[in-house]
């Protein structure tokens, strides 16, 4: 079966899940009323009984939404947690990658390695959620090209 994802649903699609949902419960309604009206049931017991039917089928619908956009929220909460720890470890890998830079003493190498480590640190604070960056000021200084 799809999994039916309310918040990533388009207006359209919104329009139609409740239209559909008012059907089957309609439909549900008319259904419990001609059984009723078969077996002879007075007015009163006819309307009290269907309309508790109906309102059971409206529950279960109910319920049914409900349970799936909670284990949707708790598998978006994990994923969460997952992207914030790999982002945690991403960053102290980080650190050690700038500390070791600066024992390089090849001003190509140096500039390629900062450059690949702004590009991860753009990736971690753009497109993962809860990051921080690692502040230059605390990267150590480039090696002087005069090292003779």
């Amino acid at each position: 079966m799809a999994k039916l994802d309310l918040g990533e649903m388009s207006p359209p699609k919104t329009l139609l899940l409740t239209l559909a949902i008012v059907i089957i419960v309609g439909a549900a309604g008319l259904l419990f009323d001609r059984l009723l009206i078969r077996e002879g049931a007075s007015r009163l017991d006819l309307m009290i009984a269907s309309n508790v039917l109906t309102g059971c089928v409206a529950g279960i619908l109910l319920l049914q939404i409900v349970r799936r956009e909670r284990d949707r929220r708790t598998v978006i909460r994990e994923r969460l947690q997952i992207v914030s720890e790999m982002n945690h470890h991403i960053r102290n890998a980080l650190q050690v990658i700038s500390f070791l830079v600066s024992k390089e003493q090849d001003q190509t190498t140096v500039e390629m390695v900062r450059s690949s480590v702004d590009r991860i640190q753009w990736a971690l604070k753009e497109v993962l959620p809860g990051g921080q960056e690692i502040p230059k000021e605390t990267w150590p200084a480039a090696p002087s090209k005069d090292l003779n």
